[in-house]
């Protein structure tokens, strides 16, 4: 029999492994997108290694410690909620079958919990623990920019604007929607332009770390202030930040504005992460 793709031959070799379930500790693809299998077993390697060669020739047999049901068993019986508190926060949990190990990620300042989590299951969890964060807040100025304000709103996502007169900065502040006074800004002297940030329902926390002005490019310099976290993949609204920019920094005649040094969105998503800015 002459090996093909994995996908033809996956289900019969999980099928295989669950007939031995108290045997079998799973199956991985080795490198990634090949169609080169490993699947492992907690002993009788050889005759397994007989009997997978059969259904998919060119199988690896590895041993391991656990089978795939006793992974299965603690990842289930692992309960994020009840371990949330303010000294811990649970981020996610799964099996990791090519190491063999259940994995818990985590944020916690306890040096011990780390530890103690991966005693008490005798070798078949590995947590991997992140600090809480601290306070934040975001960075107010810099070379040749300041920020005049900040928020979050459901009208505006993955896009810039800029105003040069103060008609236009009256209507940026509008469009943005932020609520409030708006800021008061010199467009004799600065430009003042916008940056939203897309965001979801869940994680709508972002810092602003920087403006980058660099060769007739302006751009935003942002992150996470809440790292790592598992956030929902719906597009709520957007992060904005509203920022001055000193014309004496600036190109005579212009520059080019970006959300972002590189592109977030693809192109023709419909979204402004680009603008070209003209100067009188």
């Amino acid at each position: 029999m002459e090996p093909g793709d994995v996908e033809d031959f996956a289900d019969d070799l999980l099928a295989y492994g669950e007939e031995h379930a108290d045997e079998f500790g799973g199956l991985y693809v080795d490198p990634p997108g090949s169609n080169s299998v490993v699947i492992l077993f907690t002993a009788n390697l050889a005759a397994h290694q007989a009997a997978v060669d059969e259904i998919y020739p060119g199988v690896r047999v590895r041993r391991v410690e656990y089978t795939k049901a006793e992974l299965d068993a603690l990842m289930e019986s692992l309960d994020l909620e009840a371990m949330m508190s303010d000294d811990v926060q649970p981020l996610s949990v799964g099996v990791d079958e090519s190491e063999n190990r259940v994995v818990l990620e985590l944020k916690t300042n306890d040096p011990t919990l780390e530890l103690t989590l991966e005693l008490a299951h005798g070798g078949m969890l590995d947590v991997i623990a992140f600090p809480l964060p601290g306070a934040w807040s975001n960075v107010t100025e810099g070379d040749g920019w300041r920020l005049l304000g900040a928020g979050v709103t459901q009208g505006e996502a993955y896009t810039v604007r800029a105003a040069t007169t103060e008609d236009q900065w009256a209507q940026l502040w509008d469009a943005l929607t932020l609520g409030g006074s708006r800021p008061d800004a010199d467009l004799d002297e600065e430009v003042v332009v916008s940056f939203a940030h897309g965001i979801g329902s869940g994680c709508q926390e972002v810092r602003l770390d920087g403006v980058a002005i660099e060769g007739g490019v302006v751009y935003s310099e942002t992150s996470d202030p809440l790292a790592p976290r598992a956030c929902t993949l719906d597009l709520w609204g957007g992060a904005v930040f509203v920022v001055a920019l000193d014309r004496d920094a600036l190109p005579a005649d212009g520059f080019t504005l970006r959300l972002s040094r590189d592109r977030v969105t693809g192109e023709g998503g419909g979204f402004t992460e680009e603008l070209d800015v003209h100067l009188p």
